[in-house]
């Protein structure tokens, strides 16, 4: 195998590594503000997949606004869900296993949403660049590769400044680390929780719009995808960002480098048994956040 065909495969599946990091990183997100695996996480990027071929292709509105206009659509959905759906169960003070089991449920109530509003067929968009292949020398690269990379990489930066500098990214890190000591300074605990799921589900439609041109979407679509995500985020370390972003990018190579070189019915198969290695030699992950016990 020549030099330019290594390079494509790491291309390929740098590009679906980002898209699974990035749905990592809601997963994360919500986890270390409450301590909840929200299992539903990859089916809101489904939605917001379908919600950005309803703005883009169906509206024809300008790609950009599209995008923002589907983050902002998302993001209320991701806020509405927090504040009707799972603060009335945090509230009541149920057992995280059965808020546990209503992110399941709530998998189904999108799931059976999205068939009804957008039907069962496969449907795909474009981006921009469009579905001509791009010739860099000997390398044959899809555009929306390239597109797709270049967003995560400016949305990850973008993320960092905004945790690190404002003031409302340093109180949502105050409230993943120390949430009664963060209580107990004055700050608002439950609407930064609310705001937290607002920019979870923000990312996962994000995910969604840039997984479309790759795989068509299908209601279902979001199951297959949340569980490599949720590999990802223990791969990585339970609670830590670096650590969502790194093990997300090792599993979309792997993915496509096993595909690629052995056989792909069997890709999915080969992850999981990535997850259960390190399981066993490294339960921990790569990296691990200090993150104190929810309440």
């Amino acid at each position: 195998m020549g030099l330019h065909a290594v390079l494509q495969i790491l291309i390929q599946g740098l590009n679906m590594g980002l898209i699974y990091a990035l749905a990592a990183l809601g997963i994360s997100l919500i986890w270390n503000a409450t301590g909840l695996f929200n299992f539903a996480q990859g089916d809101l990027l489904t939605m917001g997949g379908f919600v950005m071929l309803s703005t883009f292709a169906h509206l024809a509105l300008p790609y950009p606004l599209a995008f923002l206009l589907t983050f902002a659509i998302m993001g209320i959905i991701g806020y509405l869900l927090s504040q009707g759906y799972f603060y009335p169960m945090f509230s009541q003070g149920l057992h995280p296993d059965i808020i546990i089991i209503g992110t399941v449920a709530l998998t189904v109530l999108i799931q059976n949403g999205i068939l009804l509003f957008w039907g069962p067929s496969p449907q795909r968009f474009s981006t921009p660049l469009g579905d001509n292949p791009v010739h860099l020398g000997k390398l044959i690269v899809m555009p929306y590769y390239l597109w797709n990379i270049a967003i995560v990489v400016l949305l990850v930066a973008l993320l960092q400044v905004f945790f690190k500098k404002s003031m409302l990214g340093i109180a949502m890190r105050a409230v993943a680390q120390r949430p009664v000591t963060a209580l107990l300074m004055g700050v608002r605990v439950s609407r930064l929780v609310a705001l937290t799921f607002l920019l979870a589900t923000g990312l996962a439609a994000i995910a969604g719009i840039l997984i479309a041109p790759i795989i068509p979407l299908i209601p279902e679509m979001g199951s297959l995808v949340s569980l490599k995500a949720f590999a990802a985020v223990l791969i990585g370390g339970l609670g830590s960002f670096a650590g969502a972003l790194l093990a997300g990018v090792i599993v979309g190579i792997a993915e496509v480098v096993f595909a690629t070189l052995v056989v792909s019915t069997y890709k999915d198969v080969f992850i999981f048994v990535i997850l259960i290695l390190f399981l066993l030699i490294r339960p921990r992950g790569i990296f691990s956040a200090n993150i104190s016990e929810k309440v």
